[in-house]
C-alpha cells in the first residue's frame, strides 16, 4: 500500500511533508524568475538600435581626461551595462558654481580640472522614455557613474540619446 494507516507515504514520509516541500520549490522557482529575468523587455529577440549618448561630467582632474581614448570600452557601474566604445571626447573649463556673500551664484574655473563630454555608441533600445541597454533603462538627465577603459567618470549626466541612423 502506497498510503499507510498513519498517512505516511510508503511508511516513511507524510503527505503533508510532501506539500511543504513543494511550497518551498515553488517559492524557489519564483524568487529566482523574479531576479533573473529582465527587468523591461526582452533584449535577446529583439532588434538593437545603434545608440549615441551623450555623457557630461563638470568637473574632472586632468589625469582621468587624459586616460579616455577615443575607443576606450564604457561600462556603467551599477548595472554593469554596456554603454559601447568612446567616439568622441570633448574638453572645456570645469563647471562649478560658488555662491558669494551676498547670495550671488558664480561660475567658476579651477586649476587642473575640466569638464568633458564623453561620445558613446551603444546598442540598445530607443523608445520615448529613453533607451534600454543590457536590461537596464537610461534617461537624459539621469545621473551614472561610468567606467571609460582604466578611468572612472563619478556623479555625470546623460545630456542627449539619439538614434544613429
Amino acid at each position: 500500500m502506497i498510503i499507510d494507516s498513519k498517512g505516511k507515504l510508503f511508511g516513511k514520509i507524510s503527505i503533508i511533508d510532501i506539500l511543504v516541500i513543494l511550497v518551498i520549490i515553488i517559492a524557489v522557482v519564483g524568487i529566482g524568475y523574479k531576479f533573473t529575468r529582465p527587468n523591461a523587455g526582452n533584449t535577446v529577440f529583439t532588434k538593437q538600435d545603434d545608440i549615441q549618448i551623450k555623457f557630461l561630467v563638470d568637473e574632472v582632474q586632468d589625469f582621468v581626461v587624459d586616460a579616455i581614448k577615443v575607443g576606450d570600452p564604457v561600462r556603467e557601474s551599477v548595472q554593469n551595462a554596456s554603454f559601447g566604445r568612446v567616439s568622441n571626447i570633448e574638453t572645456g573649463d570645469a563647471i562649478i558654481w560658488l555662491t558669494t556673500e551676498d547670495g550671488q551664484n558664480v561660475r567658476v574655473s579651477r586649476e587642473g580640472y575640466y569638464s568633458v563630454v564623453i561620445t558613446m555608441d551603444a546598442k540598445g533600445m530607443k523608445d520615448n522614455l529613453g533607451v534600454l541597454i543590457d536590461k537596464a533603462n537610461y534617461y537624459v538627465g539621469q545621473t551614472l557613474t561610468l567606467y571609460v577603459g582604466n578611468a572612472a567618470l563619478y556623479n555625470g549626466r546623460i545630456t542627449e540619446i539619439t538614434v544613429k541612423e
